[in-house]
């Protein structure tokens, strides 16, 4: 940020500089010629007939100051052409072997222009003709203009430190909402793992305290460490797969196959375990071929029925939907059961995020199953959505082109 505003500082210092340059050369250019005009006619012409020219103009008149040899003032027409107190600081030394030089006297701009008398003045103790025009509105322009480039430069620099930081910011919103994010999902993951861990210590523990007990006689124990074994495998798998997922690490194995068979195989998997919950389940599937991975939607599939039975009581029903729309396929599982929050809808996607935490995770939950969803869908561009309403029921819609 620092060096990004230097190199803007120097940029601006070298743009005012070469701008502040050419229009001193601009502004000084019609003074210049107009000396350059009068020191040719005094070469070709009469310097009695240049002065009277020079008496009938209307504007800025050039003053002539005659000097001797040894740097002493002759003569100086139009006396009006100077201010009074400025004369004795002319010398005809001070701009020797110089076309046009400046001089300020007493607070006043001149350019000067000195020519050697080689005859073309008869007084023989002329040796020099000094050619003065007075510049102070040129050089009143000139202050203004360097006065607004330091002022423009100044706030053309305060601005770009404003936005630079404003943007800074901003670049850094994401990168800051990605690191909370990153921390958040670590401390979850430590958390989901503790849990099974404690638990399965707590089992062992007290299977070394009775070393005389048979297999049958702790077989709660083993079963209980076993099912946390399981759990703890289940989230490891869950965990991996999404840091695949952040790594763009290529997941997928796309083939051609019939997506309506599989979802009719799930939904067979998923028709007993709602049978025994005495859930009211329906299907609506059609035979659709679609280039994917089986894999990877057989478990999106999964997700979304597994989903819909830990949050459906038992006598509701759940209906999976399986058809075409336009150029995509369109898979809808909708239940009756406990619904979501309009608060917790947008951030039901995201990883560990459980609208009722305690409830979840007795039903075995990790808050890691839609956010794999979502990743598949994503994965395969598509889209997935949800619509729900608390004590009526939810509705996901994904959206995969075929």
């Amino acid at each position: 940020m620092l060096f990004n505003t230097i190199v803007l500082m120097v940029i601006l210092s070298i743009f005012s500089l070469v701008l502040y340059v050419y229009m001193q050369h601009v502004i000084f250019l019609n003074p210049d010629n107009r000396l350059s005009e009068m020191s040719e006619q005094v070469k070709k012409r009469n310097l009695h007939e240049i002065q009277e020219n020079n008496e009938r103009e209307t504007e800025r008149r050039v003053a002539f100051l005659l000097w001797s040899s040894d740097k002493k003032l002759i003569k100086i027409t139009p006396k009006k052409g100077l201010y009074t107190n400025d004369i004795d600081d002319f010398k005809p030394a001070l701009s020797e072997g110089k076309t046009q030089t400046s001089q300020e006297v007493n607070g006043h701009a001149y350019r000067v222009m000195n020519v050697k008398n080689e005859g073309y003045i008869k007084d023989q103790d002329v040796s020099t003709i000094q050619l003065v025009l007075n510049v102070d509105p040129e050089t009143q322009t000139l202050e203004h203009l360097a006065f607004l480039l330091i002022i423009s430069a100044f706030i053309g620099l305060l601005l770009s430190l404003i936005a630079g930081l404003f943007l800074a910011n901003r670049a850094l919103v994401p990168i800051q909402k990605s690191w909370n994010k990153q921390v958040e999902f670590i401390a979850d993951a430590s958390h989901e793992l503790r849990t099974p861990l404690s638990v399965m210590q707590t089992h062992l523990e007290l299977l070394f305290r009775r070393p005389n007990h048979t297999i049958e006689q702790e077989s709660e124990n083993i079963y209980q460490s076993l099912n946390e074994v399981k759990r703890m495998t289940k989230l490891v798998g869950n965990l991996l797969t999404l840091a695949r997922s952040d790594s763009s690490a290529q997941l997928l194995n796309k083939t051609v196959f019939n997506m309506g068979e599989l979802v009719d195989k799930v939904a067979n998997q998923f028709e007993p375990i709602f049978e025994l919950k005495e859930l009211h389940f329906t299907r609506e599937i059609e035979s659709l071929m679609c280039g994917g991975d089986q894999e990877r939607l057989h478990q999106l599939c999964m997700i979304l029925l597994d989903n819909a039975f830990k949050h459906t009581p038992s006598g509701e029903s759940i209906h999976i939907c399986l058809k075409k729309h336009h150029h995509s396929m369109t898979l809808i599982v909708r239940d009756t059961g406990v619904g979501i929050e309009a608060k917790d809808l947008p951030y039901v996607f995201d990883r560990f995020y459980r609208s009722d935490k305690s409830r979840a995770r007795a039903e075995g939950g990790s808050g890691l199953g839609l956010a794999i969803a979502k990743w598949i869908v994503q994965a395969h561009d598509g889209e997935i959505k949800v619509f729900s309403q608390k004590n009526v029921g939810t509705e996901f819609h994904v959206k995969i082109p075929l």
